[in-house]
C-alpha cells in the first residue's frame, strides 16, 4: 500500500524507521536493539624519535716532536721537555715522537729520518679532526734554508721549506702550531704561512743561534718556551714575547750577536692564539 494511504499511526512508524536508517548509514553511531557496543579503534603508536646523533668527540693535542740531529744531546732533551709542558696542557694528548739519539741516549723512538717524517705527517693529517690542535716542534742544527737529518754522525737529506710546507697542507683547517728550534729557521716562516697557523722559529733567516753544543742539556730557545714557568697559563703570543725577552737577556750577557726568534700568527689563529695555553682546547 502506498504510504499516503496507510493510517496516521502508521505513518508516523514508517517515518521513525526511516529516519533511523539514514542516521545509521550517515554516522554509523546508530545501535540496533541487542547490538553491542563498537570500541574506537587503538589509537595508532607514534614511531619512535631518531637517536640523536653521537656527541662531538673532544678536541685534543696532537703533539709530533722531531729531535733530528745526532750532534747533540740538546735535540732529543727539547723533545722531552715539549712533551712535558703538552701532557700538562692536555693529558689525553696524542703524542708522536722521533729522534736520532746522540751517543748514550736512548733509541727507542723511531728515527727522524725524511721518510719518517713524511709518514707521520701524512699519518697526523689523517687522524686530525677539525676540534683538534697540532703543535709540531722540530730541533736540530740547520743551514740557510735547511734543516739538518743527521743520523748516527752521517748527514741524510734535510727538510726545506718547501718540503714542511707541502707536509703540513693536508692539515687544512686544523689549528696548528709550528715550532723550530734551529739556526735560520726564520726562513722557513714564509713558506708556512696558512690561514690557521702560528709559526714560532729560534732566529731570524740570517741568523744563528747559540749554545747547541754536544752535551748541551737543552737547545736555548726550546728551554725559553717549553721550560718557562707559568707558560700554561699564558696565550702563545704572551708565551712566544717572554722567550724572546729570555734569549734577549742571555745574548746581551753573554756579548752574542741577536738570534732574532720570529713569531707569524695568521689571521684565523688569533683567536685562539690569544687564549691561555692551558685553555687551547676551548672554542675562542
Amino acid at each position: 500500500m502506498p504510504p499516503f494511504l496507510l493510517p496516521p499511526t502508521a505513518r508516523r512508524r514508517l517515518l521513525s524507521a526511516s529516519v533511523l536508517t539514514l542516521t545509521v548509514a550517515l554516522t554509523g553511531c546508530a545501535l540496533f536493539p541487542g547490538q553491542a557496543p563498537v570500541s574506537a579503534p587503538e589509537p595508532v603508536a607514534a614511531a619512535p624519535a631518531p637517536p640523536p646523533p653521537p656527541a662531538e668527540p673532544p678536541g685534543r693535542i696532537i703533539f709530533a716532536g722531531f729531535a733530528m740531529h745526532s750532534q747533540s744531546k740538546a735535540f732529543r732533551n727539547d723533545v722531552l721537555l715539549a712533551e712535558k709542558l703538552v701532557k700538562d696542557i692536555d693529558s689525553n694528548a696524542l703524542m708522536l715522537k722521533l729522534a736520532n739519539p746522540a751517543r748514550d741516549q736512548s733509541t727507542e723512538w723511531p728515527q727522524a729520518t725524511a721518510e719518517n717524517f713524511a709518514l707521520v705527517m701524512s699519518k697526523m693529517a689523517e687522524v686530525a679532526r677539525p676540534q683538534d690542535r697540532v703543535l709540531l716542534f722540530i730541533s736540530t742544527h740547520s743551514n740557510p734554508g735547511l734543516l739538518n737529518i743527521n743520523v748516527g754522525g752521517k748527514h741524510l737529506l734535510p727538510i726545506t721549506p718547501k718540503t714542511l710546507s707541502a707536509s703540513l697542507a693536508p692539515l687544512g683547517k686544523v689549528p696548528t702550531l709550528v715550532v723550530l728550534s734551529a739556526c735560520y729557521s726564520g726562513a722557513f716562516v714564509e713558506p708556512l704561512k696558512a690561514p690557521n697557523r702560528v709559526v714560532l722559529t729560534a732566529s731570524d733567516a740570517r741568523r744563528t743561534t747559540f749554545n747547541c753544543r754536544y752535551t748541551g742539556e737543552n737547545t736555548p730557545f726550546a728551554e725559553a718556551l717549553f721550560g718557562q714557568e707559568g707558560a700554561e697559563e699564558r696565550s702563545v703570543t704572551d708565551w712566544m714575547e717572554e722567550a724572546q725577552k729570555s734569549i734577549t737577556a742571555q745574548e746581551k750577557r753573554r756579548k752574542l750577536p741577536p738570534s732574532r726568534p720570529r713569531i707569524f700568527v695568521a689571521d684565523d689563529a688569533k683567536a685562539w692564539a690569544e687564549q691561555p695555553l692551558r685553555k687551547w682546547l676551548q672554542e675562542p
